[in-house]
This record gives structure tokens, sequence and C-alpha cells, in this order.
């Protein structure tokens, strides 16, 4: 999945992609699932812009972005349906904290000498909000395969306006649950 973040104060934000999540569940009834998780990610960004000065002297601007941020989303499944008996059809809703830091730095660049014209670092903490859809099958006795559409996804930091669905109105999650019980739940 994608963010956005933004921190307070600050006039530059940055993105983070999540690499993986490793979550931990407990089933409350026989349609209701909570889990708890934690993930890594980030995101580099470079921009270059040349410029001609003049007819034998170009400029070039380089930004460079990088973000690093840890999340831990609290998710609750809730079992819509059993289509075809083995398939579970489930809403799903997740709040995700992120801890965040993003470091900005802009260089210029005449005629082999490069001047390091600003330098920044920001952190702080982004809240988001996601909810969708998920499907989830069995394909042994303790692995379950799911994939979730997550159509909504909104910060507390931006007031959870509609705006904030990053980087599209949409993010697709695909992976294995592991059952650690012994008798299976329907």
């Amino acid at each position: 999945m994608g963010y956005n973040l933004q921190y307070k104060g600050e006039p530059r934000g940055g993105d983070i992609y999540t690499y993986g999540v490793l979550n931990v569940g407990y089933w409350l009834n026989k349609r209701a699932r909570v889990q708890v998780g934690i993930t890594y990610g980030g995101a580099k960004f470079n921009n270059e812009t040349t410029l001609v000065e003049a007819e034998d002297r170009l400029v070039h601007y380089e930004e460079i972005s990088n973000t690093k941020g840890v999340a831990a989303p609290l998710v609750l499944d809730y079992v819509l349906l059993y289509p075809f008996r083995r398939l579970q059809l489930y809403g799903t809703a997740m709040f995700t904290p992120i801890f965040s830091v993003t470091n900005h730095k802009t260089l210029e660049r005449r005629e082999d000498i490069t001047t390091v014209t600003s330098k920044s670092k920001a952190s702080g903490i982004n809240a988001y909000i996601t909810a969708g859809f998920g499907l989830c099958i069995p394909i042994s006795t303790k692995l379950d395969l799911y994939g979730n559409y997550y159509f909504l996804s909104r910060s507390f930091n931006r007031r959870l306006r509609r705006k904030d669905e990053y980087p599209y109105p949409g993010s697709l999650a695909l992976g294995l649950d592991y059952n650690f019980t012994l008798k299976r739940k329907k």
C-alpha cells in the first residue's frame, strides 16, 4: 500500500510504500477477526531539471527525497457471507499509525561544481483509516489465500478529506494466513 505523508509545520511531506506486513490475529467469533501488525516501508524520489542559462552554459537542478517509516496496522475483518461454501467474502477496516522520517535535498550543478542549495529533515506521526472488501479461500488445513481491495484510504492529518486517496483510489493486497488453531472456524 502507498501512503502520502504530511508533517505538521513542514512544507514538504513524503511518500511511503510498504514492502510487506506481518500480522497476528484472533477470531472473536465465527464472523469477526482482529489483527495487529508491523510493517516497514519507504520511497526515494529523484527529480532532475536542466535549464539553458546561455548558449554554452547549462544549469542542472536535482531534488532528492528519501522517506523511511514504520507502521502498525490494526485490522478488523467481518465475514459477510460464504459463497460456494469454502470462499469467504468479508469487509475489512484498518487503522494505521505511521512513524516516518523524510530527508529532502536540492542540488544545483554548474560546470562540474555541485552546490547543495537546501537540505531538510522532517519526521512525525501520520494516521490513516482504510476500508475495503476481501476474499479468502483455504488452500490447506492450516493455510488460507486472501486478496483485499481497499477502496478508501484517508489521512487523519488531512482531516479525512476525500482527495487524500493516494496513490490512486484503490490498493490491492494479496497474502497468506496461517491458522495456528487445531480446528478451523467457519
